[in-house]
């Protein structure tokens, strides 16, 4: 019997067209907001956020369960939005003092660079070559590697139940050399985007769809009871693979980098972290969730 996946600790990404906008509240913080911030250390960046009166964040828009645009309302919601929304709170006393730049995938290492945002938070896990480029806080979500399939199909109940089978891979991404790894004798698929992978699934030309639970829980949310997650994370080099979604910042700014880890540390202590997980990825993979240790 296979089930959605908790997903604790969980990333990945897809290709996004690049959009500069201001897709939310601009708002000047009132006189209260100004008395509720803290104090922060003259000169420091967050001192510079709070007196500009807003946070700037990079987020993605079309992203289910992290960051999506309700076509409803109109506006942003998702895992990564509720924290930029905390983040903004706890920067300069209101959440609603917050400007989102909604980012590509390719391009949020430059939006950090060139200082078009303060953050980037974007379901974004480090690698080496980012690493070169930026710096990170967190995670605040780890994203093991998983294995989608139809709904109510048993050829796939564990990682190496994909032997023979079809399984489809987005070119570039990790699962190209997990599958083999977890499944020597699969039949790799590899197109260009997930939402190829997930037509070919739905028509029945791949049994097997793999790549990171964040990607796979987005995609069963926008379409319900057409598929579920097969039991057993992939894994690498014989450990479980994960994606480590974390915050991403200018390069070097140590007391900023200090300042974002001891505030997811307080979020989780707080229970605002368990709030935010409930409220979207926990409507897809309910059940207890426990918060990431900080890596970076």
């Amino acid at each position: 019997m296979k089930k959605y996946r908790n997903v604790a600790a969980l990333a990945a990404g897809a290709a996004i067209a690049i959009t500069l906008s201001a897709c939310a509240g601009t708002a000047t913080p009132d006189a209260g907001a100004k008395a509720s911030a803290k104090a922060f250390p003259a000169g420091s960046t967050m001192s510079k956020i709070q007196k500009r009166g807003k946070l700037i964040v990079a987020v993605k828009d079309d992203f289910p369960l992290f960051g999506m645009k309700n076509p409803v309302t109109g506006k942003l919601e998702g895992m990564d939005i509720e924290l930029a929304q905390l983040l903004a709170k706890d920067l300069t006393g209101s959440a609603d003092n917050i400007q989102y730049v909604t980012v590509s995938s390719a391009d949020r290492e430059a939006f950090l660079e060139q200082h078009k945002v303060d953050v980037v938070i974007a379901t974004y896990p480090p690698n080496p070559e980012r690493q070169k480029a930026v710096d990170f806080a967190g995670p605040y979500l780890m994203s093991p590697v998983s294995v989608m399939v139809r709904s109510g199909y048993s050829g796939i109940n564990q990682p190496s139940d994909m032997n023979g089978k079809n399984i489809c891979v987005t070119a570039g991404s990790g699962a190209v050399a997990m599958v083999p790894q977890n499944a020597p004798s699969a039949k790799l698929t590899t197109f260009g985007t997930i939402t190829e992978c997930m037509q070919g699934l739905e028509q029945n030309r791949v049994d097997g769809v793999a790549t990171t639970n964040s990607i796979l829980l987005g995609l069963i949310s926008q379409n319900p009871g057409k598929f579920e997650i097969a039991k057993g994370d992939l894994l690498k080099d014989g450990k479980v693979a994960s994606d480590n979604d974390s915050i991403g910042l200018p390069k070097g700014d140590k007391a900023f980098h200090d300042y974002l880890d001891s505030f997811l540390k307080k979020i989780e202590a707080h229970g605002d972290w368990m709030k935010i997980y409930k409220d979207t990825v926990g409507t897809i993979a309910p059940g207890d969730a426990t918060p990431p240790p900080i890596l970076y």
